[in-house]
């Protein structure tokens, strides 16, 4: 509610807009403690690199077998990669790479998130990869829910295997919207509903996650998953989305939390076999 005190051109006032953004926007998860697999202990290999502007990341990988494509995944807002170890079993059971990254601010990885900067952050990794000897064109971007807006501009300056959105965004705006209504009904204050979609449709956010003006940008396969029971991001983001595309694959779950993934993962299976 104070945001709006702070949208004048000085720059004092773009400081404090662009943190209080970044606050509500990434929520970076650095204390939420989640053990990691004892199955998994001993496949991980332990990254550190720099991303494009020097600010210091993590990052789990597993290396592909033979000739299969490497996933780099992107995580959500107010999680880390310890969240998603689930994938690293889905894509080590199958013989795939698997790059977890954690973006600047979050978990085991330096610096403080910003739109930009975790676009940065995902570059950089494609170029890690590239190091270890995978080809972009061997690469399958998969992004959930506010990692869909990273994937997808990595998407856009690469030329990759795929690209899976999870659970997707359209830009911030909406997801703002979105979360909001999740939150006035959770609270049992959805009287206020009218007035909270009005104020935020009038700000004018600096920073974008625009997905729905590019995904016609996106060359590759696309491929959008979405439970119809998603309460944070509802699955009217990925028939937009779906719309807007040239070349999309669309799965609508009849079920499905917003928070996993086991309503999605025999899709997106077949559809990285079909590549």
């Amino acid at each position: 509610m104070i945001y709006p005190f702070f949208t004048g051109k000085s720059y004092f006032s773009n400081i404090i807009r662009a943190g209080i953004e970044n606050y509500l926007i990434f929520q970076p998860a650095k204390l939420r403690a989640t053990r990691v697999k004892r199955s998994l202990l001993k496949k991980f290999k332990t990254v550190r690199f720099p991303s494009i502007d020097g600010a210091r990341l993590f990052a789990w990988y597993i290396k592909p077998v033979k000739d299969k494509p490497t996933i780099l995944f992107f995580h959500g807002q107010a999680e880390s990669i310890l969240h998603h170890q689930d994938i690293a079993e889905f894509a080590y059971r199958n013989g795939y790479g698997i790059f977890l990254l954690s973006y600047r601010g979050h978990y085991r990885a330096w610096g403080l998130p910003s739109e930009q900067g975790v676009y940065n952050d995902a570059q950089a990794s494609v170029n890690k990869l590239k190091s270890f000897g995978i080809n972009s064109k061997d690469i399958i971007l998969w992004g959930h829910s506010l990692g869909t807006a990273v994937a997808m501009q990595t998407a856009v300056n690469n030329e990759v295997k795929a690209l899976i959105l999870q659970s997707p965004i359209k830009d911030i705006k909406t997801a703002s919207i979105d979360l909001a209504k999740f939150y006035l009904r959770r609270f049992k204050i959805n009287w206020l509903r009218k007035n909270i979609k009005n104020h935020l449709q009038e700000i004018e956010f600096m920073q974008k996650f625009d997905n729905i003006n590019k995904i016609s940008n996106v060359k590759c396969p696309v491929l959008l998953v979405h439970s119809k029971t998603d309460r944070i991001a509802p699955s009217k983001n990925s028939r937009d989305l779906y719309e807007k595309s040239l070349n999309a694959q669309i799965y609508l779950a009849e079920r499905g939390s917003h928070w996993e993934n086991k309503w999605c993962i025999k899709k997106i299976s077949e559809f990285i076999e079909n590549l």
